[in-house]
């Protein structure tokens, strides 16, 4: 179940408190004046994995968020990390443009992909991640597979559980299953709604000043802070129910030359998704390779 509408409210204004400490510097068209003039608005929502000393990383998670203030209802686009761009004329992973790129160039790939503009960001760095869950005393979640590192020495079982920091990383990074990415999207899409509720806790909420210093160091974005003032006002205008969650479909190709394996979005499906999606068409994610696959 996704967090009721008074709950993205506060989730929206914890978020607007950890992160104004940390803003970049915002684009000069703001929310406010994209939702005036009717349009939908665009977030990209970027999860990296730096080390300790590195700035930038590949990244993990690649999620577009889309908000419709007319239609009282949201979309979120999950972005298979190996999909395949092309960023100064040479072939890519997607994922692989937060490590030598800025975040602005993954909102720029992420919009020819979509036929749409985005603008704004949000990039979070996993190193933090344990840190928070375990800060809140871990996460309740039915893990549906069985998972074990002895590098890490985590072991999880299936079933329904509390998981630490750690076993709730391994579970949203796992990819070793036949779906591999594609299955886990859907597990970190499942973790991330079952963290925003259990953050809504009256327990929880009185440990926010402990999850600050976390957030501020892990967490950056271009959005002004009058941006997410606005963000939160618009929140209790979308019901649970009008949370939309859809997967980019493609296929899954191997470059015959290069021998990479890429994710090949279906561009004629990608290029009308985010007004599709708001008009109630779902679609299925793994397509058959077409013979003109290569491109």
């Amino acid at each position: 179940m996704l967090p009721t509408r008074t709950s993205w409210t506060v989730i929206l204004l914890i978020i607007l408190l950890l992160l104004s400490v940390k803003i970049e510097t915002s684009f000069g068209n703001s929310i406010r004046s994209r939702v005036n003039q009717g349009k939908v608005v665009n977030i990209l929502i970027l999860g990296i994995d730096a080390r300790p000393g590195e700035v930038k990383a590949r990244s993990d998670t690649i999620m577009l968020a889309s908000i419709n203030k007319k239609l009282g209802s949201a979309v979120l686009i999950s972005i298979p990390r190996d999909t395949k761009v092309k960023v100064k004329g040479k072939n890519t992973k997607i994922n692989m443009i937060t490590q030598t790129e800025e975040p602005e160039t993954c909102c720029a790939e992420v919009a020819k992909l979509l036929a749409t503009e985005v603008d704004y960001y949000v990039l979070a760095n996993f190193t933090g991640f344990e840190n928070i869950i375990d800060i809140i005393g871990g996460v309740y979640l039915d893990v549906d597979i069985e998972l074990s590192s002895s590098a890490s020495g985590v072991y999880i079982k299936r079933g329904y559980q509390q998981l630490n920091g750690k076993q709730a990383l391994l579970y949203a990074r796992y990819r070793g299953l036949p779906d591999a990415d594609i299955g886990r999207i859907g597990r970190q899409q499942k973790l991330m709604q079952a963290l925003a509720e259990q953050l809504m806790d009256k327990e929880n909420l009185s440990r926010i000043p402990q999850l600050i210093p976390e957030l501020c160091e892990n967490v950056s974005t271009n959005l002004s802070i009058s941006d997410m003032i606005f963000l939160a006002s618009l929140s209790p205008t979308i019901n649970r129910e009008n949370v939309i969650t859809q997967t980019l479909p493609g296929y899954h190709y191997v470059d015959p030359y290069s021998g990479a394996s890429y994710w090949l979005v279906d561009r004629q499906i990608a290029g009308s998704m985010i007004e599709s999606l708001f008009d109630g068409h779902r679609f299925e994610v793994e397509l058959e390779e077409p013979p003109w696959a290569d491109w």
